[in-house]
């Protein structure tokens, strides 16, 4: 532990996976949390105690899910809700678009998600025009996306950290510029919730999407959406369900009422058990602080890169702290062959074509474990016969 720094190892028996495997890819699925079981048995236990009336209990933790969300990231309270994943997110949003010329076009990166790419292409047949800034997927075109922004802009949509590289993009400029257009900005925040500190409000994004898989150690199926406050009642999202409407037991025909503030964005039934188990990363994220987090992975990726450079490995991640996120992405010949020798042999870690081998140690994992797995590498490079 680095003089100053809290015992964030203290919670490392909390997640059963480390007594098992060296895991050391928390950009991916977190490890989960030893009080899951318990938060779906409280789930089950309702269900099968109350049934119907257990919606009582379940209902209001859609909203207490979202506040621990609001909690870290400074967010106004009511500004976030839940939904499945980051792609009934942003249709959501994209749903509450009108592409008509001079204004429909849609701006993003060569780097964004999959998820982004395909939607935003499929607006497409809407009337929009699609624009996607750059052809490098592991460089982001600042400079580019910022001159591609003008009058004709309705909404971009960036990546927070770039989940191949964990390169951490400046927003404020991109959503300074786009205001000044009269456009909006959509925040994949995927890769930093949990990891980078930030303040949503003084980011002044107009919307943020996201899940629970990676650094939040939430596990699947539970993602989440904010709206900026002042924003949010002039949207009428057309993706909309019955959790939409203003009365929504009261079952009534269209066209709908749409519920005040951040609600109409709910749509159809929540996904209840997800956000019982995401409830218990989510807490811990907020007791740890994301702050502590972050100082903890400016030490450990720190020991990643500078072993990874010393054994003579290509490193995709920006060098300077203030430029990446909390993951490292490592490449060198054969490296999806390495991967799965390194998750043979118990180091857990994924691969990303085109980019490498991607090493997310998180504020559980020891500088031990950091260093053993470009050990490992080293000696599985030496054992294959890979030349580096």
């Amino acid at each position: 532990m680095l003089a100053g720094m809290p015992d964030l190892l203290s919670w490392r028996s909390r997640f059963p996976v480390l007594a098992r495997k060296t895991y050391l890819i928390n950009n991916s699925l977190g490890a989960m949390p030893d009080s899951v079981p318990g938060a779906l048995a409280e789930y089950t236990r309702l269900w099968a105690e109350e049934g119907v009336v257990a919606w009582d209990t379940w209902l209001p933790q859609v909203a207490t899910v979202a506040s621990i969300l609001e909690d870290i990231i400074r967010a106004p309270r009511g500004s976030m809700t839940m939904c499945q994943n980051v792609t009934n997110a942003l249709a959501e949003i994209l749903s509450c678009l009108e592409y008509e010329p001079p204004r429909n076009r849609l701006i993003a990166c060569a780097g964004e998600f999959p998820t982004v790419e395909y939607l935003l292409d499929g607006q497409r047949a809407y009337g929009a025009e699609v624009v996607r800034i750059g052809s490098d997927p592991l460089t982001f075109p600042a400079e580019q996306l910022i001159e591609a922004i003008d009058h004709r802009t309705l909404l971009v949509v960036v990546s927070h950290v770039l989940f191949r590289t964990a390169e951490l993009v400046d927003v404020r400029p991109i959503v300074e510029r786009a205001h000044e257009y009269g456009a909006m900005v959509v925040l994949d925040a995927y890769q930093s919730m949990g990891s980078v500190p930030f303040d949503v409000v003084e980011l002044g994004v107009d919307f943020l999407v996201g899940g629970s898989v990676k650094w939040l150690c939430g596990g699947p199926g539970a993602g989440y959406l904010y709206v900026r406050p002042d924003l949010v009642d002039r949207l009428e999202p057309r993706m909309a369900g019955w959790f939409s409407h203003a009365r929504p037991f009261g079952f009534e025909p269209p066209p709908i009422v749409y519920a005040p503030g951040i609600g109409r964005f709910t749509g159809g039934t929540p996904n209840m058990p997800a956000y019982y188990q995401a409830r218990e990363g989510y807490r811990i994220i907020r007791d740890v602080g994301v702050e502590a987090i972050r100082e903890k992975a400016r030490h450990q990726t720190s020991l990643l890169i500078e072993g990874a450079l010393a054994r003579g490995f290509i490193v995709r991640t920006p060098l300077e702290f203030e430029r990446r996120g909390n993951h490292v992405t490592v490449d060198l010949p054969h490296a999806e062959q390495v991967k799965d020798e390194l998750i043979r042999r118990g180091f857990v870690v994924d691969y990303r074509p085109g980019a490498g081998i991607r090493i997310a140690p998180h504020f559980y994992n020891t500088d031990d474990e950091c260093r053993a797995i470009i050990d490992e590498m080293s000696a599985i490079c030496s054992e294959l016969g890979i030349q580096v």
